[in-house]
């Protein structure tokens, strides 16, 4: 039957099975439409990427070619009636590493799990989303207007395929009545997302011997005294704390440059990231200036730096008590909500903030066995999440 255990395992080993890196999601795309039309689509429709309309409107670029990319946006219900629930879920893949134990694209179900790149993060999302929608369709019982929107570009882009779909809905002044991301969180409810900025920086200097040192000038020791500087930021006395994330922090994720020992260093590259919470949206990038702007001062002629924004994810919250997440609650069978916070990054952060919509985050697997190798969810989970959405589809109070 359509959207039972069965479907479910069929659905994600295909989708496994079918190679989907960033860019390359038009094969796994063609199967998504296909289940779709198999669970009562009542239409199945191509959003494609406009590369040049995405950079005029929103700012955005991407680092993945983008001919020939889209969107599948599957719908079910009466397009004028209510509510207008999106959920939402890339099939595009991280790459595939050395050390798996099995074939990544070679899927296989062992004690309950089933293995291979991008099972949890997230086709099994994808596919959860399908079911249930369908098995509210079958029974008779789906309320209001669905649309499942299965996006490329998540992983490497950021975003791409889901900007595309919110340009197309902000177009038409379709905005839904509720989202829902389904981006691994165990089967649990986050109404809350980290926000991420990472930065590259780029030092000149003079280059010298060692031994004459005041001859020169190091790029090296200019970029280690501007990491210190902004490793204070998250250390700042008016940060706040989000209840339901992790510690601000930031990372120094890479440093290289220089010649040797016995040369001081003309040159050094760094990257950095910033992990913020929703209240330092509009603060994070002031500050980060404001900090650089002290460091230069501090420098001599001889240091030059420039910098770029590598991303920016969003941060975004969502109140508990609204209607819609504590109707998915209960559909999950909790009295009370009970969230959490999603510790990456999603999509959810461009549904959130421009189509101005409550969103939350919800769907089957481990995000702490995701972007890693031997990546696998519990099938029991995905069976969870179909059968949570059909009852919230088939609610909505």
């Amino acid at each position: 039957m359509i959207g039972d255990e069965a479907w479910i395992v069929s659905a994600l080993a295909e989708l496994v099975a079918t190679p989907s890196l960033s860019g390359q999601e038009e094969a796994v795309q063609q199967v998504v439409r296909r289940l779709m039309l198999e669970a009562g689509a009542d239409d199945v429709r191509v959003v494609r990427v406009d590369a040049a309309r995405l950079e005029s409107r929103y700012g955005f670029r991407t680092p993945t070619p983008t001919q020939d990319m889209y969107a599948v946006v599957g719908c079910w219900g009466d397009p004028s009636s209510s509510p207008f629930v999106v959920l939402n879920g890339h099939v595009d893949t991280v790459p595939t590493t050395e050390g798996w134990a099995i074939d990544p694209y070679e899927p296989r179900v062992t004690d309950g799990w089933m293995n291979g790149i991008g099972s949890a993060d997230m086709k099994a999302g994808v596919v959860g989303a399908i079911a249930g929608v369908a098995r509210a369709k079958a029974a008779g019982t789906l309320r209001g207007y669905v649309e499942i929107q299965s996006v490329p570009d998540e992983e490497d882009g950021g975003g791409t395929g889901t900007l595309a779909c919110v340009d197309q809905l902000l177009e038409k002044g379709r905005i839904p009545d509720f989202a829902i991301v389904c981006e691994p969180t165990s089967v649990e409810i986050a109404t809350a997302q980290v926000g991420s900025r990472a930065m590259h920086f780029s030092f000149r200097g003079v280059q010298s011997h060692a031994n004459m040192k005041s001859a020169g000038s190091s790029a090296v020791e200019a970029a280690i005294d501007l990491a210190n500087r902004l490793g204070r930021w998250c250390a700042l006395p008016h940060r706040e704390m989000h209840p339901l994330l992790g510690p601000t922090s930031v990372n120094i994720g890479q440093m290289k440059g220089g010649i040797g020992a016995t040369s001081v260093a003309p040159d050094c590259e760094m990257e950095v990231c910033f992990t913020y919470h929703p209240v330092d949206e509009h603060l994070i990038i002031p500050e980060i200036d404001g900090i650089i702007a002290e460091w230069r001062a501090g420098q001599p002629a001889t240091i030059t730096m420039q910098f770029r924004e590598l991303h920016n994810v969003h941060p975004f919250s969502t109140d508990e008590n609204l209607v819609p997440v504590r109707a998915l609650a209960r559909a999950l069978g909790h009295d009370r909500t009970d969230p959490r916070g999603f510790p990456a990054g999603s999509d959810g952060r461009l549904i959130s903030r421009l189509l101005r919509c409550p969103t939350v985050i919800f769907g089957p697997g481990d995000v702490n066995r995701i972007h890693k190798i031997n990546e696998a969810v519990e099938i029991s989970e995905i069976v969870a999440h179909a059968g949570t959405l059909e009852a919230f589809l088939s609610t909505h109070a």
